[in-house]
């Protein structure tokens, strides 16, 4: 485990999927992060390598040969190699080896950088192609954080809010099928916010494309401790609740998303991949601020 901390915060980090494990407030002492039960889930925010959602079938065609991937990639069950800079910095590295060529033929360096700024907690997701060829990648963020934050809270009190009014059609995923179905539902209506209601999430993750707003808060009714999500760099927005009530709200900024159900053509085609040339590379970041 790695440790991050300021006067603000401390903050918990695994090698194992370059995960953050808590954030706590130094003033009020709460882990912000979600508590990892492992009923209802027990990560708290993988990052998501080379895919983001499933595979049809488990399996992606690259070059046309079939390799098979659990949902999510392979980066969540991966160690990554840990520099700590500091403090308040550290770097988690991940790089195509002989194991990882077995899912995913391409070759790639995966740095993703923690940094704390006073109540901010960055991380930030550079990948940079080290193949003599074009390679295709999805990437993404899977924090989870604690909803309500304190424990004689209910969930029931707490809403989302973008910084934008938004006007926003949610794709409609097929649980049965595991994956994207081509069905979109109006979700937001020229509006900021709405309240974490456990039906929003009777169908798995509501996934949003191309939101504008550049930050999603949570907040509560009953006090002003908030936590603010920052994004860049990135064309789909998930946010999920596990299927019991209560106990946590994942925001997660994705980079494509679940194959389309019946979908059988190239990586290289999904929804939202991402194409690198050689010595290329790509970023994306997303922040935490915490308002205790």
């Amino acid at each position: 485990m790695i440790t991050l901390k300021n006067e603000v915060l401390e903050v918990t980090l695994a090698n194992k999927g370059a995960e953050i494990i808590k954030i706590v407030g130094q003033d009020d002492q709460i882990n912000y992060m979600w508590r990892r039960d492992p009923i209802q889930w027990a990560n708290s925010a993988p990052i998501l390598f080379p895919i983001v959602g499933a595979l049809q079938n488990n399996e992606c065609r690259i070059d046309g040969k079939t390799y098979t991937m659990t949902q999510h990639g392979f980066s969540r069950h991966s160690e990554y190699e840990a520099n700590q800079i500091n403090d308040q910095e550290v770097v988690f590295t991940l790089i195509s080896n002989e194991e990882i060529a077995k899912q995913y033929p391409y070759l790639f360096k995966l740095d993703v950088t923690y940094k704390l700024d006073k109540n901010v907690l960055s991380c930030n997701c550079k990948v940079t192609n080290t193949d003599s060829q074009t390679i295709y990648f999805q990437i993404g963020g899977h924090p989870a954080f604690a909803c309500p934050f304190m424990e004689n809270e209910s969930s029931n009190d707490y809403y989302l809010e973008f910084s934008e009014n938004e006007t926003v059609n949610q794709k409609i995923i097929d649980v049965e099928h595991k994956g994207m179905s081509d069905i979109t539902l109006p979700f937001l209506d020229n509006e900021k916010r709405f309240f974490v209601r456990q039906q929003l999430f009777d169908n798995d993750a509501i996934v949003l494309k191309d939101v504008k707003s550049k930050t999603l808060s949570l907040k509560s009714l009953n006090h002003n401790k908030s936590l603010v999500f920052h994004m860049e760099g990135f064309n789909h927005l998930g946010i999920w609740a596990a299927k019991h009530v209560g106990g946590l709200i994942a925001i997660e900024p994705w980079v494509g998303h679940s194959d389309y159900v019946g979908f059988t053509g190239e990586f290289k085609d999904k929804e939202g991949v991402v194409s690198l040339n050689p010595s290329e590379i790509f970023e994306c970041t997303f922040k935490v601020e915490i308002n205790q």
